[in-house]
């Protein structure tokens, strides 16, 4: 006599459940990189947390660590030497598409910070172009002097265009919290970018913003000195001191194109937008090896360059990185959804949302 079939609570066969739960499984994973390529956030808060790896040139660093200025819990400690060869000390994150999107971060310029009219970049949206060169970032975050800058470049003529934003005062020993809305531009489309900091618009540019050939535009946060190439010689580091700053709540989220910022909409004293002509063709991006130096002690290297004397490629990326949150959040929700069909419960997934503090729980009290 065969064996009866076990039922379910519910009559079902047990059979029939686990098949149709582990097709839903199986049907939420393979849904889960696209989502999770374009919702990103890093809070420094977890030892468990993969996070991106770093693109340096010289021996600075990208450490984690008790932040400053009164915030609590941790933050990412960048620097560069000034030793006649380090220039460059930054966290990549690749895998965005050409769409739009909403980048949000905290940065924080210690009170004993060096003004120098040479640019310092502390955020940069660059294309890696087909061939391989060099070319200066599509958009660049930077400290210049005792102000905030912002730089959008793009192509005409086969020359590189340029327009300077001007956003404000820098406030060494200040917390400031950046929200920057962006649509790429195409060879047929103007792009947007508006520019919020600690709630309040200081910038905007309308048209062209990147060079329309080559991969999407990656983002770069941390320590860019470009005058400190070596190959521009020493002069330009006379005298001044080593590059140290600090990041936090980094979270980059796909928004519709033209969405308006969560932010008032008029700074005092703010800048005005800023136009550039239709868009045009463009070229190319580059990178060299890199080198770290030891730990220091209190703080843990972040990304996977992180061993002392590690040496690794400039433009380096982790495939898992981007999107690791994402990742996370869309496979817990498939698994969710396995466990209703099995017993009957429900798992609400909550997104964190993009507009508010990228950081965790306990740190939504920050200002």
């Amino acid at each position: 006599m065969p064996h009866a079939m076990p039922l379910s609570p519910a009559g079902r066969p047990v059979r029939l459940l686990t098949a149709c739960t582990c097709a839903l499984l199986v049907a939420g994973m393979a849904a889960t990189p696209a989502a999770a390529a374009d919702s990103v956030s890093y809070d420094f808060e977890s030892p468990s947390q993969k996070l991106p790896f770093m693109a340096i040139n010289g021996f600075g660093r990208v450490l984690v660590g008790p932040a400053p200025g009164g915030r609590p819990g941790q933050a990412a400690r960048v620097n560069i030497p000034n030793d006649g060869r380090s220039f460059k000390s930054e966290l990549v994150i690749k895998g965005l598409d050409a769409g739009s999107h909403r980048f949000g971060f905290a940065n924080y310029l210690p009170g004993d910070w060096q003004e120098r009219d040479l640019d310092t970049i502390v955020a940069q949206w660059f294309s890696t172009q087909d061939d391989g060169g060099g070319i200066k970032p599509v958009v660049a975050l930077s400290i210049h002097g005792a102000n905030w800058q912002l730089k959008v470049h793009w192509m005409r003529g086969g020359e590189i265009q340029e327009a300077v934003i001007p956003l404000g005062a820098a406030r060494p020993g200040h917390w400031n919290r950046w929200t920057f809305d962006i649509t790429w531009s195409s060879a047929g489309r103007p792009g947007a970018i508006a520019v919020a900091r600690d709630g309040v618009t200081v910038g905007s540019h309308q048209g062209a913003n990147n060079y329309h050939r080559g991969e999407p535009p990656h983002f770069r946060i941390g320590a860019y000195r470009p005058s400190w190439r070596p190959e521009k010689g020493p002069s330009k580091r006379v005298g001044a001191a080593e590059a140290v700053l600090f990041l936090d709540d980094i979270a980059i989220t796909s928004t519709a194109a033209g969405s308006p910022p969560d932010v008032r909409t008029a700074a005092p004293g703010g800048a005005s937008p800023s136009q550039s002509p239709a868009p045009s063709p463009s070229p190319t991006p580059a990178g060299s090896p890199s080198a770290s130096s030891p730990l220091q002690a209190g703080e843990a290297p972040v990304g996977g360059d992180t061993s002392p004397g590690a040496t690794a490629p400039e433009a380096r990326t982790d495939a898992t990185a981007p999107g690791n949150a994402g990742r996370i959040g869309a496979v817990g929700g498939a698994v969710g959804a396995a466990a209703a069909l099995a017993g009957g419960a429900f798992v609400l997934l909550r997104r964190r949302n993009a507009t508010g503090s990228p950081g965790s729980a306990h740190r939504r009290a920050r200002t």
